[in-house]
């Protein structure tokens, strides 16, 4: 269980409002609990015990001195589990009955007799209930503590085996106390100590996720994660950086709030804001940028791009140009702009198109500019840990901006682009979408079944989690 809240959570400063949103429901407390107490199993059959020396006295026989040593956990049953939110910063799980078996040596000492042999200590009807209180350490990441533990062994019985143990054992008695509150108090303190060990985990934890050689995507949290009986949220910033110097967005991010849905495991919310400040990163630092001529395009496309094909569009062009090899230089003059609206999601891309003629043996000579403003319906999906998406033109318009060959009219010049953007363009900036952006999760987690919803200002995924894969 407590692994759960590493691989979901993840890793700010001061409060705010966040980009990204995820909530943990009662499932995905359930299924982390699941994993969580093969872990938990794991570390209480190496379980330390400290070795049992003192010394007693038995009529008729003397002054007894006693060790016990080598404790081992041989098998541990830890019974019935059950792990719930305690509202507003708590989780609790509580255990049992538990049933567990240690194996170890024993040895006595009575005046110049030594004897020696080996013990069987039966653990029955151990109860066990533990808080952990989760927040956050004020500068962005995820804070966990012990809150409490109690531990109660029901009942222990101690079987001396070898040597004189048929003696030995008529005084067992006398050891069972003492090592049952051993036991009870080494339980509690091997779970906060594993509490404590998950605090410097989570310390360690980046808060941001290089992303490419341009940007990097925050998700340090913004403000302590809330409990509530169904589930826990957390805010997370979910802002892109560029690598090359921090620089705030400068239209924060607007609220948003996840709906209660106890069927998934996880919820998260992604708004607008986050690729949009995706956008102002790249486009800052000029990669929104294309180059488009006859090598850039595939070889299966019928037309060439020199001044001839614009002969029917700017007729001057080809009168000072004959045949002459044509680029054009597709860019954002603006930002991207991302917007969603209940089952739509729209990407408003205002763009320019400069074209240059390129003589033999001189420098590229612009010849004119349009302004091009592209709109794009976007299909999302979810691929392992990433999230991507894939983009679908519905609309481009042309406006001429400037000529040095004169005005002319650019209908049918639009009708050109949006066959070249359709063909050349979409197709790259496809390709780097697929690759998807990652979601902040841990290694070894993946997706199932997730759902995918537009609304208003954001993108709702719910899904299950499935570690290990």
């Amino acid at each position: 269980m407590l692994w759960f809240l590493v691989v979901l959570l993840g890793v700010g400063m001061e409060a705010r409002t966040p980009g990204i949103k995820m909530k943990i429901t009662q499932k995905g407390l359930d299924y982390g609990k699941q994993v969580g107490m093969e872990f938990l199993t794991s570390a209480l059959l190496q379980l330390p015990i400290p070795d049992f020396r003192g010394s007693y006295s038995i009529p008729l026989v003397g002054h007894v001195e006693y060790a016990m040593t080598g404790f081992q956990v041989k098998t541990i049953n830890l019974g019935e589990s059950l792990v719930a939110f305690v509202p507003s910063s708590r989780i609790k799980l509580s255990m049992g009955p538990s049933e567990a078996q240690v194996n170890g040596h024993w040895s006595v000492k009575v005046s110049l007799i030594h004897d020696s042999g080996t013990f069987k200590l039966s653990v029955g009807d151990m109860m066990l209930t533990m808080l952990i209180e989760v927040g956050w350490d004020g500068a962005g990441r995820l804070s966990v503590s012990p809150a409490g533990c109690s531990c109660h062994i029901g009942h222990l019985d101690v079987t001396f085996h070898g040597g004189a143990s048929w003696l030995y054992n008529i005084f067992t008695g006398a050891l069972e106390d003492p090592i049952q509150r051993e036991l009870n108090s080494k339980v509690c303190e091997k779970i906060q100590n594993a509490v404590q060990a998950l605090e410097r985990i989570l310390q360690t934890i980046p808060e941001s996720s290089h992303i490419s050689s341009i940007a990097d995507l925050n998700y340090s949290l913004v403000a302590a994660p809330l409990i509530t009986e169904q589930s826990i949220e957390v805010d997370l910033k979910g802002e892109f950086y560029s690598r090359d110097g921090h620089r705030e967005a400068l239209v924060p991010p607007t609220p948003f709030s996840l709906w209660e849905q106890n069927d998934r495991m996880l919820l998260l919310g992604v708004s607008d804001f986050v690729a949009n400040s995706a956008a102002s990163v790249y486009y800052r630092a000029g990669a929104l940028s294309w180059n488009v001529t006859d090598s850039t395009i595939s070889k299966k496309f019928p037309i060439h791009i020199n001044t001839k094909i614009f002969k029917g569009f700017v007729p001057e062009l080809q009168r000072r140009f004959p045949d002459t090899p044509m680029a054009l230089q597709i860019f954002a003059r603006l930002p991207p702009s991302l917007q969603t609206q209940p089952a739509t999601l729209q990407l408003l891309l205002p763009g320019a198109v400069q074209a240059f003629v390129l003589p033999n043996g001189t420098s590229p000579v612009p010849v004119f500019l349009l302004h091009a403003d592209t709109k794009a319906s976007a299909q999302i999906f979810t691929s392992g840990k990433n999230i991507g998406a894939s983009l679908k033109l519905t609309n481009f318009s042309l406006t001429l901006a400037h000529s040095a060959v004169g005005p002319f009219q650019v209908d049918k010049l639009e009708t050109l682009l949006n066959v070249t953007l359709k063909s050349a363009i979409m197709p790259r900036i496809n390709r780097k979408l697929k690759e998807g952006f990652p979601l902040p999760t841990l290694p070894k987690t993946s997706f199932q079944d997730t759902v995918i919803k537009i609304q208003e200002g954001f993108l709702a995924i719910a899904t299950d989690i499935q570690y290990g894969a």
